[in-house]
């Protein structure tokens, strides 16, 4: 915490109300932590790595079925 609203004057972190006037002191917002995209517990992130995975090849025919000449 740092002054007091009311006389401005400085307060130490472990204090509820200012010790020269009592005034009570604002609460610091606490920032929230980010919340994380999840599916079936793991991040979004590595499903679009695995589909990725999975998919290149079939795009680009490198695993897929090939045609062999006949005759």
């Amino acid at each position: 915490m740092a002054d007091c609203t009311n006389c401005g004057t400085w307060n130490p972190d472990d204090k509820d109300v200012c010790w020269r006037c009592q005034t009570v002191l604002p609460r610091p917002v606490e920032k929230k932590p980010k919340r994380r995209i999840m599916f079936l517990g793991m991040p979004i992130w590595v499903w679009l790595v695995v589909a990725l995975i999975f998919f290149m090849p079939l795009l680009f025919g490198q695993c897929g079925p090939t045609m062999v000449p006949s005759g």
